[in-house]
């Protein structure tokens, strides 16, 4: 998406202070707009803002070139901002500056870190059940990527801000994001100790926004598929590492990732001034997003999940850590407990993945429970086997891990074939109902509810969102798809147990 020249809010501190940031990969126009190709789309970046001109720093309520001079490409922004019939929905008020847009907040102390007692989360003192979202991409948008590395209809943060006020609208209490890029040629961090600081200020920017609404966020440190910011970076990065298993066994390997952690629990942030271990606003940090070591025994993970966790606790003793997979058990726990794991035919790939599940969650310093469930991923058959998986995870957790709580961290359905009328179809409010998708979420959420009533489960997180004129791809979910009103009547439901309100004034 088209790369605005960057409006740089007014900073917390003196810049003085910024000497402790670590190495950072220079980030001029000049560099960013070579990858643009463009010369016509250079002129247009390098005159244009996100932000309308001016002290006040107020938002432009005009559509395109006059104030924002940006190309837009096939996306037109005057949906998301002419005021006709009262404005377009979510619309940000164009008469205050871009991180002012607060609209509500979640009810949540912003000053209190959520902790765990007796198998639950807590927050002030009270038991905190949730329901929230997954966010892609975020700290691309957040740093307000230039084409080709993404492309959006509005400045990235402005989508940004509008899925923050949209889910506090919506009842939802936390977020999980990836704490890095995961796009070619758009690292967070380049290369071992050097630093894209136009990324780490995108993060910066999420992370004031949230604390602004109470919403509270899980960070994943790194991620099993992609190698931008990957497991495979990882591994690429050190000289004794060649292939991905070697990420959770290679010296250098671990202690480029534990030095990644250290730089952004230490980071202070430029927006308010917070240093992220110091931060409430952060839930909760996971060691990587569905780490596998395919082949490994189950002790190689063990024994990396203990050494990875130990080290972010010694680094930010505030925070919670959980896993962030999908919670398999290996082919060493017995046959009752891995057939359990998807698998047709008897297949026994999962308990081949390096996971295992009770065992990896008992670890001391792993403060809570988490699984993902993809049923089309797993060729389940149908919501029943989804079900089955999220209930015998819960089950155990609650009979063999024990005092730990509980999260449905990831789960989705992909809608495959978007000319097919029985899985997708336009609705009334120009967003798609997706029949087929809306039965596996409401199994989900049915599952997920009968075991936080029954105080075995603490919080649920879709996969995923996408703010209205964005994406879909096959997972994405927008707030006028028939999908997101069974995400808000679920947050009410979750919400309900413990008394929560939907919202709060600002």
């Amino acid at each position: 998406w088209p790369r605005p020249d960057s409006h740089r809010p007014p900073r917390a501190f003196p810049l003085a202070q910024r000497t402790r940031s670590p190495p950072v990969m220079p980030t001029s126009r000049a560099r960013r707009t070579l990858a643009l190709a463009s010369a016509a789309l250079i002129a247009s970046l390098a005159s244009g803002r996100a932000l309308a001109a001016g002290e006040d720093r107020a938002l432009s309520p005009r559509g395109r070139e006059d104030t924002i001079g940006r190309v837009l490409l096939d996306h037109d922004a005057d949906r998301f901002r002419v005021l006709d019939d009262g404005g377009a929905h979510n619309a940000l008020n164009y008469d205050k500056p871009l991180e002012d847009q607060a609209t509500a907040t979640t009810c949540n102390p912003r000053d209190d870190f959520v902790r765990t007692s007796g198998g639950q989360f807590t927050l002030g003192g009270e038991r905190f059940v949730f329901a929230g979202w997954n966010q892609w991409e975020v700290l691309e948008a957040a740093s307000d990527a230039p084409p080709p590395f993404r492309h959006l209809p509005l400045p990235g943060r402005e989508h940004v801000v509008r899925v923050m006020n949209e889910a506090v609208d919506a009842g939802l209490k936390v977020v999980r994001m990836w704490a890095h890029t995961i796009t070619p040629g758009y690292a967070a961090q380049v290369s071992p100790g050097v630093w894209n600081e136009e990324v780490l200020e995108g993060m910066d920017f999420v992370l004031d926004q949230a604390r602004r609404r109470g919403l509270k966020i899980i960070w994943a440190l790194a991620d099993n598929w992609y190698p931008v910011g990957g497991v495979m970076q990882y591994v690429e990065w050190s000289a004794t590492a060649s292939r991905h298993q070697d990420f959770f066994t290679d010296e250098s390997a671990i202690r480029i990732f534990e030095a990644t952690f250290e730089t952004l629990a230490n980071r202070v942030n430029t927006f308010n001034g917070v240093a992220y271990k110091d931060d409430a606003t952060i839930f909760a940090w996971n060691l990587a997003n569905e780490a596998r070591c395919q082949g490994c025994d189950a002790e190689v993970m063990q024994s990396w999940i203990e050494r990875v966790c130990a080290k972010f606790k010694s680094a930010d003793p505030n925070h919670l850590v959980g896993i962030g997979y999908e919670g398999f058990y290996h082919e060493s726990s017995g046959r009752r407990k891995f057939r359990t794991n998807p698998g047709k035919g008897g297949s026994r790939w999962a308990a081949r993945e390096g996971q295992d599940f009770v065992r990896n969650a008992r670890a001391e310093c792993v403060d809570y429970v988490g699984v993902h469930v993809w049923p089309d991923n797993w060729n389940y058959d149908g919501v029943d086997n989804q079900r089955e998986y999220v209930e015998s995870r819960v089950r155990d957790a609650a009979t063999d891990v024990g005092n730990k709580p509980f999260v449905l961290e990831e789960f989705g359905y992909s809608v495959k074939d978007p000319d097919d009328t029985s899985q997708v179809y336009a609705n009334e409010e120009g967003g798609r109902n997706a029949p087929v998708r809306d039965a596996y979420f409401s199994s989900a959420f049915d599952a997920s509810l009968e075991a936080a009533k029954a105080g075995r489960l603490s919080g649920t997180l879709f996969w995923h969102w996408y703010d209205r004129g964005v994406g879909p791809g096959k997972y994405g979910v927008r707030s006028n798809d028939s999908t997101f009103k069974l995400i808000v009547e679920h947050a009410a439901a979750m919400n309900a147990i413990t008394g929560a309100p939907r919202s709060c004034a600002a």
